[in-house]
């Protein structure tokens, strides 16, 4: 049984992870005024390295990136890899409604996963997971695109998923080293794509790219917290409080009108949250006090 406290850590996090999600995406809109998506992408990673270099190095040089599964390492970072990618490719195919409502198939997708790992998610988990795409498609008013295109968007969708289940498997290896192999695992196969369209670098992309950078180590490690702490089942149906998070960001920032699709979709998502939560909170004390 987990730590009296382990929920309200994970919840924690996860909201944490979620909060941070929509500034990377405005920080990384900043950026994509002037350069293509996958350069956006890599210099987010390079970033990631950068300040990962100039704070672990000195204090506790290259023996802190040190793991016993490389491989499964550099597969998770490849998962950060094809979301993005799935994303490029899937933005000439699809109207961008449609890409997020697929997308956010990914709580289901990672709940999937984690059958393989013999969790056994609860029906208001499947219940959470199962809306957002619903959300999703209210939010955005979604039009259904071609199978190229919802084909890449479950590319994406299908990567973080598995980014998710990973980061479970991998919960015993050290978090430094998580988020090293995370982003050379990213930043390898991107880098032989980038190329053909980066454009030079300016003084005035330093600070986004630095903030994305940075915002990359606290959303993968907030990540990769919840799920050392807690299964998948406790962790993926949380994730689509992103959209909440969107939502509520634009209308501060006056970038978009709210409408009653939007207030539907977010009430959608807040709700089977707090059924979810709620549950777990009532099935947590029955264990307690069974025991």
């Amino acid at each position: 049984m987990a730590r009296p406290g382990t929920n309200t850590r994970v919840y924690l996090l996860v909201l944490a992870a979620t909060l941070f999600w929509p500034l990377q995406e405005g920080f990384g809109g900043v950026l994509m005024r002037s350069h293509h998506a996958a350069q956006v992408v890599a210099l987010r990673y390079i970033a990631h390295l950068l300040l990962m270099g100039i704070v672990v190095l000195p204090r506790h040089g290259l023996r802190a990136f040190a793991t016993t599964r490389p491989g499964l390492q550099l597969l998770r970072g490849l998962c950060m890899f094809g979301m993005p990618a799935g994303f490029i490719l899937a933005v000439g195919n699809a109207g961008i409604g449609w890409i997020w409502t697929v997308f956010w198939l990914m709580p289901a997708i990672a709940l999937a996963g984690a059958l393989l790992l013999s969790e056994r998610p609860g029906l208001t988990a499947w219940g959470a997971a199962l809306v957002a795409p619903f959300a999703a498609a209210a939010i955005w008013e979604a039009v259904p695109g071609g199978v190229a295109g919802t084909a890449a968007a479950l590319l994406m969708g299908g990567s973080f998923a598995a980014y998710v289940v990973l980061s479970r498997v991998l919960r015993e290896e050290k978090l430094i080293a998580s988020l090293f192999y995370t982003a050379v695992g990213a930043l390898l196969p991107m880098s032989l794509f980038v190329w053909p369209v980066w454009t030079p670098v300016t003084g005035a992309d330093i600070v986004p790219a630095l903030i994305t950078g940075l915002l990359s180590l606290l959303i993968l490690g907030a990540f990769d917290l919840a799920t050392e702490a807690a299964p998948v089942s406790a962790v993926a149906p949380l994730i689509p409080l992103v959209l909440v998070w969107e939502m509520l960001l634009g209308a501060l920032r006056h970038t978009r009108p709210m409408f009653t699709a939007d207030i539907a979709g977010m009430t959608l998502i807040l709700a089977a949250t707090l059924v979810f939560v709620a549950r777990n909170r009532v099935q947590r004390r029955v264990e307690r006090e069974a025991a």
